[in-house]
This record gives C-alpha cells, structure tokens and sequence, in this order.
C-alpha cells in the first residue's frame, strides 16, 4: 500500500501551561536586560554570547516559538475531548510527546480552548457533522493557517444516520475544501473510532472502508494528505461510553498522530517513541511485579517472595538514581523455566528504522539469562522474531544468556534494528527470564530503555 495512506507512535515530562511560560520568559529579560541586551535582541551575536545563561534560554524559547509548527487539531468532540479526565482529548499526550520526546516546537490553532496541557487551542465542536465543519472551515483556515491538519469527523454523521451513503463524498469534499483554504499544509485523515452500539459501529465501518481510497486518489494527484487508522487501534476497553475514548483511547491516538507526523516532519532527527531511565518524570511502569506468564520460577530466595520482581529501585543506575530491578528464582533444571513480565503499556507502530536499546546489570550468571520483551496487537511477540542484537544474539532471554556477552556485574549495551518488524505495532513491553538448563537465583538491573526510529544520514 502507499506509504502516504499508511498509518506510521513516551517519556511524560512535568507541563507549563503557555501563559505562565510566557510570563517566565518576559521575566527573565525584565531581569537580565541591561543596555547590551538590546543589541542581542537587534541580532549581535556577540552581545548574545556575552549574556546571561537565563537571557540565552529567553532567547531560545522565543526563536522555538517562532518557529514552531501550526497544527490544527480538526473535529468534533472526540476532538474537543468528551471522555478524556481532563477534557484533553488526545492533544495533551500528542503535545507531550512532540514537545517533551521529540523536542520538536509545536502550536496548536483553532478557535475553541479546552484541556489540560500548555497549548489548549483546537477546532473540536461536539455533536458536529462533515457538513457543519465544511461550513466554517474557510473562516478557521484563515485566521490559523495551519501547516498541518488532523482530521477526526465522521463519528456524528454515523450516529445521528445522517445521510451515511454520502458521507466519504462529504468528506472528500471537505479534504479538498481544507486543501484550497490552507494551501501547502498537510491533511492528516483518520479512520474514526469504533463505537460501543453495534448499529452505528457498522456504519462506522462502512464509513471507514471508503476513506483509504479517497487518500490514495489524493495522494495520486500530488496532494499532501495522510491516513491513520484509529478504527483498528482502539478497542471496546478504549472507550468511556458508546463513541467517546478514555484517557487510554485518547493515549493510543496520540501516538498515531505522532507517528503521522514524523513523516510529515520528517528532517533526519531521531525520532523517539520511549525514552527512559525510570526517573521522576520519565515514562513510569504500568505495572510492577506483574506477571504475564510463568513456569517453574518463583520468588528470590529472601522475604517470602513467591513470583519474579520487576520495579524501579534507586540501589543501582546506569544514569540517574533509579533502575528496572529484576529478581527470581529458577526452580527446574530439566523443564522449561521462565517468567515473563508485564511493565509498560504502550502503543507503538514499528517501521523500518525503529531501534530497541537498553543497559542491563546482571548480578549473577542466572541474571544474563534476561531480556525485554514486545507483545505485539497481532499477537506476535518480540522473542520469536529472530529479532538479533548487535552481537548477533537473538533478543530473547534464553539466547541473550547462552550468547555469553552479558558480563556480570557491569553495565552491558544491547542494540536491535526492529525493522524486519515494519508493520507491526508494540502493546506491551515485558521483562522478561527464560533459561532450560539451570536452577538458581538471579537479580539485575535493566536501565535507559529506548525505542527510537533513527533515520539513515
């Protein structure tokens, strides 16, 4: 399928909102701004290099903000954020994720202001159809002139029945109306969410099914216009009620946003979908000591433990003051011995360039035998992939272990292209042990677990 119609997905950092930012900075140069300070601002690099840290960051912020990308986020009230704890819809996490993972400055536009995030600025309107959008969207274009559009409609024409057979007609139409309005910016079109009533998921459906082709004749006419499937991505467990998502829904959202618009971005920057070091701050566990499946392992041999540990400690670190502590025991010598844990919920679609690392700290030689581990939506999983490390070890416990290039007692790298898994999309990242042979304890540490697509100089 053409990769413009093919849907390309953290670490959470603390948020400002926009006007106290905005405030810190004229602050900071109310604070620092002496006579040479003018001259910095006119554009004399020297005065700018002779200035105070605090003036360089003011200056910083405000090129960031000049240079930032207008995204119009383009809807109805899944937009607007029915559903969502915060009234944030997916723009929290998206805004999260492109400002505080990616680095990447970004301004949302439109007309409405909701949410709990730094930028609350958008064009959702509740109970809105295509048509009711298509009526105002010139007058939204013009004011915001949006580079980029993510388009999410669709959702009330199927649940009020409103004229379901014409609908994609509408909504081509109203792709081409954005196209005139906002000439050069990038529509991004999704599939909409499922809904919970059989009836109106159908139309959904029905709806859905039309729009890949209305993108690909987009696209074969030289139009800049994208498709993300969030219909597949959500599941019943994804909504709050019959059309709305949960914050869960909206968190899988943004990350096919974001991965859309890596893409549409695209300058050569690493592009990161997690990123941590279990630090305040950073991406969290969503379970700790979780087990997903087991046989013969039980606890570490202290303090009455019965299963294989998996949490943040602050006792060893590769950086910072925290670490993933694994602990075990391995019970059965003869049979197989494993414990596969559950750590992150995540949604990541994985493409050609997308690379797992991570450092890992094994106590013992037991400990070696310990690697991370993908559930895949598919079902698949990472540790039979024939996925290989730098080493040419597969990425698996048990080969990890018997590839005998884990040191014990020491901070060890492992690296993996995950291309050849192009397509498939991580749901959970497990932890996990797997070893036939030996019985014994084992205790590590796993630290800066990165998934990143890292795009060829």
């Amino acid at each position: 399928m053409n990769d413009n119609v093919v849907a390309e997905s953290g670490a959470r950092l603390p948020l400002l909102s926009r006007l106290r930012w905005a405030a810190l900075v004229a602050s900071v140069f109310a604070a620092s701004c002496t006579a040479p300070c003018a001259n910095s601002e006119a554009g004399d690099e020297q005065g700018l290099r002779e200035t105070s840290p605090a003036l360089r960051t003011a200056h910083e912020a405000r090129a960031n903000e000049a240079a930032a990308v207008a995204i119009m986020p383009l809807g109805d009230s899944i937009t607007h954020g029915a559903g969502s704890s915060t009234t944030s819809s997916y723009r929290a996490e998206l805004w999260q994720r492109m400002v505080g993972l990616a680095g990447y400055p970004i301004d949302f536009v439109g007309s409405q202001r909701d949410g709990q995030l730094p930028d609350i600025d958008h064009e959702g309107h509740s109970g809105w159809r295509i048509d009711q959008i298509a009526a105002k969207i010139d007058g939204w274009l013009a004011t915001s002139k949006p580079q980029i559009v993510l388009l999410h409609i669709g959702t009330n024409d199927m649940n009020q029945n409103y004229q379901v057979g014409t609908a994609p007609d509408r909504l081509n139409a109203l792709i081409d109306q954005i196209l005139a309005g906002a000439p050069g910016a990038t529509v991004v079109v999704a599939q909409v969410v499922p809904a919970l009533d059989g009836a109106i998921n159908g139309r959904i459906a029905t709806f859905n099914a039309a729009i890949p082709g209305i993108v690909q004749s987009k696209v074969a006419q030289g139009k800049r216009v994208r498709m993300v499937d969030m219909f597949h991505a959500l599941s019943n467990a994804d909504l709050a009620d019959t059309l709305h998502p949960n914050d869960s829904g909206y968190a899988k959202m943004a990350s096919l946003w974001y991965a859309s618009l890596e893409r549409i971005l695209a300058d050569g920057r690493e592009w990161p979908h997690v990123v941590t070091g279990l630090e305040a701050g950073q991406t969290a566990p969503a379970w700790l000591d979780t087990v997903e499946a087991s046989t013969n392992v039980g606890g570490y041999p202290c303090c009455g433990l019965t299963r294989m540990e998996s949490s943040p400690r602050n006792e060893l670190a590769h950086g910072g003051v925290s670490a993933l502590m694994y602990s075990g025991s391995d019970k059965s010598a003869s049979g197989p011995s494993y414990s596969y844990n559950r750590v992150f919920d995540v949604h990541i679609p994985i493409s050609t360039d997308t690379v797992l690392s991570y450092w890992i700290y094994p106590q013992q030689a037991n400990g070696t035998f310990v690697a991370l581990d993908f559930a895949m939506t598919d079902g698949s999983n990472l540790r039979d992939s024939g996925v290989v490390d730098q080493f040419g070890a597969r990425v698996h416990p048990q080969f990890q272990g018997e590839g005998k290039h884990l040191a014990v007692n020491q901070w060890n790298l492992v690296r993996a292209n995950l291309g050849r898994l192009a397509g498939k999309t991580i749901d959970r990242i497990h932890l996990g042990y797997d070893q036939p042979a030996n019985t014994g304890a084992y205790r590590g540490y796993v630290d800066d677990i990165r998934i990143v697509d890292t795009p060829a100089p």
